[in-house]
């Protein structure tokens, strides 16, 4: 098994702390545009991207994973959080997304926490936080995802066709992923078509096979619970 820091003993299986950065953190990226170059948007959205940042290490403390995945975690956090706060200084500059390394963390964490959760053998506050904390962290990851398509499609190859503030972004995914499909904001590209139906499913088999698992989880641990006169047919 590998070893965890002291600092990651302590977040070890602390879904409530996760829940309420990922919830804080959902909320800021509906809220503010981290592409605003004007002042205080520039702090808010270093804020929102430290933020976001806490949430990936959380994540990956709460999953458990070992010394080597943890250090790359901070490593990739201190470079992005780092950068945006260097092009914060630059004018036309994004202040809030970073590169690849942070798309894959971001994509990962869920996958991590997800994978801790599964290994959970009594259901528990902390599994149920957890679990809808994936499923935020599911809305993030398809959040950054867009954006970085966005950024490297270019005036031709935008998510939307034309540049959109990216807290319509956040709204798609949500909107997205648990399929209520407004209208209002579609993706153009091809690509851009096949990453927003892969979040509708990805969100869909999440539910159904999560949730399943949580209820007959919760069902085994009430009946082990249970009144022990049950048992003898009474």
């Amino acid at each position: 098994m590998m070893k965890k820091t002291p600092i990651a003993d302590r977040f070890y299986d602390r879904f409530d702390l996760l829940f309420i950065v990922t919830v804080l953190t959902v909320g800021l990226l509906l809220l503010i545009d981290l592409d605003q170059d004007q002042g205080l948007s520039e702090v808010l959205a270093i804020i929102v991207t430290i933020l976001t940042a806490a949430m990936l290490l959380l994540s990956v403390m709460a999953a458990g994973v070992g010394r080597r995945g943890l250090r790359l975690a901070w490593l990739t956090v201190a470079l992005t959080v780092g950068g945006s706060i260097i092009a914060a200084f630059i004018p036309g500059q994004n202040t809030g997304y970073g590169g690849l390394l942070w798309l894959i963390l971001v994509i990962a964490a869920p996958v991590l926490t997800l994978r801790r959760l599964i290994r959970h053998r009594v259901v528990t506050i902390e599994t149920v936080l957890g679990a809808v904390s994936v499923y935020l962290m599911m809305a993030v990851s398809a959040t950054y995802l867009y954006l970085f398509i966005d950024a490297i499609g270019g005036n031709g190859g935008r998510f939307f066709g034309e540049p959109e503030p990216t807290t319509v972004f956040m709204y798609f995914a949500l909107v997205t992923i648990t399929t209520l499909g407004y209208g209002d904001f579609s993706p153009v590209t091809v690509f851009a078509r096949a990453m927003a139906a892969g979040t509708a499913i990805v969100g869909q088999i999440y539910l159904v096979v999560v949730v399943a698992r949580i209820v007959t989880m919760f069902s085994g641990t009430a009946t082990s619970t249970s009144d022990p006169d049950l048992d003898d047919g009474d």
